[in-house]
């Protein structure tokens, strides 16, 4: 079993007002899981507390959200339980999804061919670091945490372009696809990563557990690209009515 706990941060305690709805819904809907919200500080005194040997690399990560990639790992491999952004608005229970020993991640997006092939990635499911879940001591948590450690040796992350790849959901997804481990499932992209257009709209939302805001407050502003690059970098819709919870990649598990 995942436990129960949900694991949350921010720079600081006092987090901007438009961000307190979504962290409130995650405590109503949940009232039997401890939903834990950690600053800056805290993430550090946490992974200097529970794995000393990372401070190196933390202290190199020069963005918030970068440290929140890295801290964020290391809570769920301490403890297990879940993590969720503070822009996720829980819309139904998290327990359906508690209910296993294997780590839990979610399609964040199904991309393009072309920009399946920017990108370097087996398939063209881009899986997501806005929220996950595992049981304590994950092989594959753990898998992840060397990877940025060696990503972060390789590239100081200088610029918030760098993140992604470094720390990010790409890392993660070239991992995923790279050790195939067999004890991850990945959830289709409707519970907890719906596209906006699905939200509230009753013949598609039925299976939205989580809806993902994607405040983006860490990422600079940046000039509207061409229409090739738009159509390039669009997002396929997902299945809003999957047969099961878990996307089926073909190599079992």
């Amino acid at each position: 079993m995942i436990p129960k706990i949900i694991h949350q941060s921010w720079e600081t305690l006092d987090i901007p007002a438009h961000l307190v709805p979504f962290r409130q819904s995650i405590i109503s809907v949940n009232p039997t899981y401890d939903v834990r919200l950690y600053d800056s500080r805290m993430r550090r005194e946490y992974i200097d507390m529970h794995m000393p040997e990372l401070m190196p690399t933390f202290d190199k990560l020069m963005f918030g959200v970068a440290e929140t990639d890295f801290w964020s790992m290391v809570a769920v491999y301490v403890e297990g339980g879940f993590y969720a952004d503070l822009d996720m608005e829980c819309l139904k229970p998290i327990d359906i999804f508690a209910t296993t020993e294997r780590a839990l991640l979610t399609i964040e997006t199904k991309v393009m061919l072309q920009r399946q092939r920017e990108l370097g990635y087996e398939l063209p499911f881009q899986i997501a670091t806005c929220m996950f879940g595992a049981p304590p001591r994950h092989p594959f948590v753990k898998a992840f945490i060397d990877r940025m450690v060696e990503n972060v040796s390789a590239r100081q992350i200088t610029h918030t372009d760098h993140v992604e790849d470094t720390t990010g959901p790409r890392a993660l997804t070239r991992l995923f696809y790279e050790l195939k481990h067999p004890d991850v499932d990945v959830l289709e992209q409707i519970y907890w990563v719906a596209p906006s257009i699905y939200l509230r709209r009753p013949l598609v939302s039925q299976n939205i557990h989580f809806f993902h805001h994607f405040d983006g407050a860490w990422k600079p502003k940046r000039a509207r690209p061409s229409l090739r690059r738009q159509i390039i970098e669009r997002n396929r819709l997902p299945n809003p009515f999957p047969r099961s919870l878990h996307h089926d990649f073909g190599w079992g598990g």
